[in-house]
């Protein structure tokens, strides 16, 4: 109490003083005095100053040349000259200074930092997160602000989020938590942060579900959690070759978490099936044949009648009917090896004899579409048309005598094989064979049986051959059987008078002979 009543005592002696060198009002009032000192004294900055700290009036006033008059700020700095240098600096438009927070004004309360930025402030955003917090406990007025002139918060974060995982802010050029989170800011506006432009934005823009960070990355612990974290959107889905391969069994073998549907383009496949080249008839994607996911188990690969429905009704009836895709068509080499090179697969001991026949050696000349609808063999006629129109009935089965690819005569194909009486007959012992009467087809060889007179010579026949009734040798004889001499033969035609001769007689040349 003694300094305060010392305070006045003083105060009171200057204001007489003063008093007594200036002219008083028209009411009595020193005129350099106003009229409300008393109730100045009561604002919170002259009760700091001239009542808690005994500071005199003229320290801050030049009453005697300005009177009372506000001075501003700059007496401030005869005391506060540290604070000056680094002032709470306001915006562009409206610069504070002491005066704006520390007011000298009677009934006026000092502001506080809210009542200021409960607005946006310049670059300052306005306070929604931390505005019921004490605003010195992060920070120094005086002092260069966060974030800006390369000033810090007085008290880390941490200090009262010490609950929170900071690994998110373990990268070179952190700024901590101020990486994402704008200090006055609402929490949730974080979330944008991590695709803007400086933060993750080669991330965004992802399918749905797949555009917010936080629906895989716990915010202040950066790391997904791995499948479970899949799992959680997609459940749990087959997968192809998943038992057998691991790899397929985990989602981010295949899917770029920021670009989960780039896994359909083979690029993904290629990761580690690079040494896979397609050649399938234009097709380029794995996914054509291989589904990555399947409702239920399914084989590996789709079946090659699926798309070529046309070509046969199920994998394993192609090439007339009964021959698998695959023994032609490698699945990613889809085109085979052509000509017969393909066809020598299985088909080696036949293109060995058509060597033997140049004609023979292009297979589709003979079975048309030899890929997947073979003919068992062209007709012969196609090209041998001269043999075909020549052959007589019995030869017109071709192979029944040649061997389909080399056209060579089978070595079982003789006339008896057929002809087994004929054979038997006295004309099968004729130098030549069969060949010296008979052709199996033209163009060459015997056209026609000649006649019996080319061998046998009438002047040279023995016995009854030279009766002049005898001349026409198919009266008794044909080609390949026994002579007829029976008594129908002979009295039925030529010796009808002699039915009645010796009619216990069967045959006549018992008695009329035709060999000496």
């Amino acid at each position: 109490m003694s300094r305060s009543w010392n305070a006045i005592a003083l105060f009171v002696a200057m204001l007489a003083a003063v008093l007594s060198a200036c002219s008083s009002s028209s009411d009595g009032t020193p005129a350099n005095v106003p009229s409300t000192w008393s109730d100045v004294r009561t604002g919170p900055g002259h009760a700091a100053h001239v009542g808690k700290r005994d500071i005199t009036c003229q320290s801050c006033h030049a009453y005697e040349r300005d009177g009372f008059k506000d001075p501003g700020s700059e007496p401030c700095k005869k005391c506060h000259d540290k604070q000056a240098i680094a002032p709470h600096a306001g915006n562009a438009s409206t610069r504070t200074d002491c005066i704006t927070c520390h007011a000298f004004k009677p009934r006026v309360v000092a502001p506080t930092c809210v009542s200021c930025h409960e607005k946006k402030q310049g670059e300052l955003a306005a306070l929604v997160s931390h505005r019921t917090t004490e605003c010195k406990d992060c920070h120094a007025p005086h002092a260069a602000l966060p974030g800006r002139d390369g000033g810090a918060p007085v008290k880390a974060c941490s200090g009262c989020h010490d609950e929170r995982a900071t690994s998110h802010a373990k990268h070179a050029g952190s700024a901590g938590c101020n990486d994402c989170h704008k200090p006055h800011a609402a929490a949730k506006d974080a979330a944008v942060v991590c695709s803007s432009n400086g933060g993750h934005r080669e991330r965004s823009g992802g399918p749905r579900g797949h555009d917010g960070c936080t629906s895989c990355h716990k915010p202040h612990e950066l790391v997904a959690n791995g499948q479970s974290t899949c799992e959680r959107c997609h459940a749990k889905k087959p997968t192809l070759a998943a038992l057998s391969n691991e790899k397929h069994a985990v989602c981010t073998s295949c899917h770029a978490p920021h670009s989960p549907t780039r896994a359909a383009a083979w690029s993904s496949c290629a990761t580690c099936h690079a040494n896979v080249s397609v050649q399938h008839a234009g097709h380029t994607e794995r996914s054509t044949c291989h589904a990555p996911h399947q409702s239920a188990p399914a084989p590996v690969a789709a079946t090659c009648t699926s798309c070529h429905s046309k070509i046969a009704t199920s994998d394993h009836a192609g090439h007339a009917g009964n021959t698998a895709c695959v023994t032609c068509h490698k699945p990613h080499a889809f085109t085979p090896k052509g000509g017969q090179a393909l066809c020598s697969t299985c088909h080696a001991k036949e293109l060995a004899l058509t060597q033997a026949n140049k004609g023979h050696v292009a297979c589709s000349a003979c079975h048309g579409d030899v890929a997947h609808a073979p003919v068992r063999g062209a007709a012969c006629a196609s090209c041998h048309k001269k043999e075909a129109f020549s052959a007589p009935d019995g030869h017109r089965a071709c192979n029944n005598c040649h061997e389909d690819h080399s056209g060579k005569t089978k070595a079982t194909a003789t006339c008896a094989s057929c002809h087994a009486k004929e054979q038997a007959s006295r004309h099968a012992s004729v130098t030549g064979g069969c060949q010296t009467c008979h052709r199996p087809h033209g163009p060459n060889g015997v056209a026609a049986a000649p006649s019996c007179a080319s061998c046998h010579a009438r002047d040279k026949l023995p016995a009854l051959h030279a009766a002049q009734g005898h001349a026409d040798c198919t009266q008794c004889h044909s080609s390949h059987a026994a002579p007829r001499a029976d008594r129908a033969t002979c009295t039925k035609g030529c010796h009808t008078n002699q039915a009645n001769h010796q009619p216990t007689a069967q045959t006549c040349n018992g008695c009329h002979v035709f060999r000496k």
